[in-house]
This record gives structure tokens, sequence and C-alpha cells, in this order.
């Protein structure tokens, strides 16, 4: 007799083409390969929709009450509580529907697939890409709660792995890391730079308080006093609930007359193209990052990559041999290291010959597919 087919329900905590979702979206062909019904619930329609049809897995759209710190207050707790009571209840029937036999949260912000499963008597694997800073409750919380309704939690780099190590009991934690894929071929640009040309420096991200993008434009501002050829692309959109954050940012340009040298792009989904135009990627991320994404994306497009020396960035970078480590809290500082570094061309090139090996050593899209699969098989079986 065939055997059934195993029937995976995976929940992701947003829908855009950012560092998570990609890796959302490896996972998903990773097991629709290997013969698992994927179901897929997001937490509104977006870009994701399409793209996880088209690649064969059912997907719907449903309110998860996803816990962003906007909420830590006593209004929007009470909204979280009422939407992840009603969130539960919807992942919970849609298990006895659709007969799913295992749950994959993607991301720590979604309460809601944790609850249900365990209402339900299947395993839920979490697969966590946050370092929780800034609100000792939160971390409290969301670290209690991954221990009590996770069966297997992944962390994506050894500064997850650490943080969360701390709440969760040993034989639940695995760390793998990103396995990246990028069809980004740029070759290196020999031809020599005119001594007028613009020095393009770029950030890629989400436009929220903790990417840093005030600490980019301050070290913008000093590099502009060591030479006026820079200018420097902000690119990414923001959450809902965080427009100010971006108003603020523009007028922090603006009243520093730095509106003619910095550019606010948006969403953009030819990284590709704005990759191919950029010197130098600078990423100023002020609270701990888990694994930057763009980073990755620099690097396979031999573009030099510079960043604050925080978690998953020093990992990617290895100690700075893959590229440069700035410090925070310290704009100057920063900008005369960049500046420098810019103008040693033979140690840039060093660390990026040095970073397309070390990435394709460490982060292998072929060790990461079999981390996963060994991961689902052995939850399965287990259960």
């Amino acid at each position: 007799m065939k055997q059934s087919t195993n029937k995976i329900l995976l929940l992701h905590s947003s829908n855009d083409m950012y560092g998570a979702s990609r890796i959302v979206l490896q996972v998903i062909d990773i097991l629709i390969k290997a013969k698992y019904e994927v179901h897929v619930i997001l937490p509104y329609n977006g870009v994701l929709n399409k793209i996880i049809t088209d690649k064969g897995a059912s997907c719907s759209t449903y309110n998860l009450g996803v816990l962003r710190k906007k909420y830590l207050n006593l209004k929007g707790l009470y909204n979280r509580f009422l939407k992840i009571k009603m969130a539960k209840n919807y992942i919970s029937n849609y298990i006895d529907k659709h007969h799913i036999d295992l749950l994959y949260t993607s991301t720590s912000v979604i309460i809601s697939g944790g609850l249900a499963a365990k209402k339900r008597g299947i395993p839920n694997i979490s697969h966590i890409h946050e370092i929780p800073t800034g609100n000792k409750l939160y971390e409290i919380f969301t670290g209690l709660f991954a221990r009590h309704f996770s069966t297997k939690v992944i962390a994506v780099s050894n500064s997850v792995a650490k943080h969360w190590t701390t709440y969760l009991d040993k034989t639940q934690l695995i760390k793998v890391y990103n396995g990246i894929v990028f069809p980004l071929t740029k070759t290196p640009n020999n031809t020599k730079r005119k001594s007028d040309q613009n020095i393009t420096v770029t950030s890629i991200g989400r436009l929220v308080p903790g990417k840093g993008h005030k600490y980019f434009i301050e070290a913008a501002k000093e590099l502009l006093k060591l030479n006026n050829q820079y200018q420097f692309l902000i690119v990414g959109d923001t959450f809902p609930g965080y427009e100010s954050y971006e108003d603020e940012l523009k007028t922090f340009v603006v009243e520093n007359n730095l509106h003619e040298k910095i550019h606010f792009l948006g969403l953009r989904t030819d990284i590709e193209s704005i990759l191919g135009k950029s010197d130098l990627v600078f990423h100023s991320s002020i609270t701990p990052d888990s694994l930057p994404t763009v980073l990755f994306e620099a690097i396979k497009m031999r573009v030099p990559v510079a960043a604050t020396e925080l978690a998953g960035a020093v990992e990617i970078l290895d100690d700075g041999n893959c590229g440069l480590l700035l410090p925070l809290n310290n704009a100057k500082k920063s900008a005369d290291l960049i500046n420098n570094y810019f103008k040693d061309e033979k140690l840039k090139m060093l660390n990026i010959e040095k970073a397309i090996e070390y990435t394709d050593q460490h982060f292998s899209p072929v060790q990461f597919k079999k981390n996963i699969l060994d991961i689902f098989k052995t939850t399965m079986i287990s259960k």
C-alpha cells in the first residue's frame, strides 16, 4: 500500500522579499521536492502568495496576531490577545480539516501556531531568525514560549543560538546556517575609477530602528566631510505602524542638508541592479541582527561590505577577514575606517575573495537542505 503524503503547515510572519521570507521560500522548495504536501498561511496578502502557489504549495492568509514590539503596551497587548486567540482557533481548525502532521513556524513572533499545535497534539518546529532585545519581559516571554510550545527550534546563527539557549532545553535547539542561493553574477569591475566619479555607499533593509539607518546617515555626513564624491542609497520600506520612523529619517536628512547626497529608493525588486551600481554596502544595524542576508547578496555580487560589529554580521564576515567591521555609536570613526578601506583596493579584493570562499563553505545550500530534511524527518518520526 502506498504511504500517505506527510502534510506540513507553514506559518510565516510577513509577506515580503526580505531575508527571512527568502529562507521560507527555500524551505518550501526543499519540502515539495521531498514529496511533502505543503500548506502556507501568511498574515496578509502580498508578493509571496503567487510565488508560493506557483511552487505547488497551498497558500492562504489570516491575521496571525504577529507580536511586534509596537504592541508592547496595554492597548496593544489586548489587541494581540484577541488576534492570537482567534488565530489559534483558525489554525487549529485548519490542522483538523487538512489532516496536518506537523507545524513549521517561521520566526519567533508568531504565538498562535505553537498554541494550536499543542492543542492538536502535533509537533511544532520553530525557525528563529531574531535576537529579541530592548524589553526583558518580551525576551523572557518569547523564550519560555518557544521552550514549551516548540518540539524543535532552529537557530539561524551562533549568535541566535547563544541568545535562545538561556531559555531552551539543549535537546530542542539546533543551529542551522542558512544556505544562500542568489542568482547574482556580477564580475569584478577592473576599470580604473575616474577621478570625478561618485562613490556609492548603499544600505538595504527594512526601515525599522534596529537596522540603524540614523547611524548610517550620521556616518554619511562624516564621510562627506572627507570626500564630497560620496553618495548614499537607502533601499527598503517599513512595516505598517512604523511610518513615523521613515518620516523621521527623511526629516533628519533634510535638516542636515544631505538631501542631494542621500536618496531613499523605497522597496525595490531589482536588488542586483542596485548592487551593480554600488561601491560599498554598509549594514549599519545597532541591535543584534541574526544573519543579515544583504551581506550575502553583496558578497555574491563582489561588492565590498562593511557592517557594525554585532551578532550575525561578525559570523558572516569571519571576524573581519571577509569585510570591514565597524564600531557602534561612533560615526566619525566609522567614516574614517570606511574612507580608508575604500581606498585600499588590494584589501577590498582580498576580502571579497575570502568572503566568497567562506560563504560557499559555511553557508552551503546543499548542507542547508540536508539539515532541514533531517530535522523534519526526525521530528515526524518522533511525533
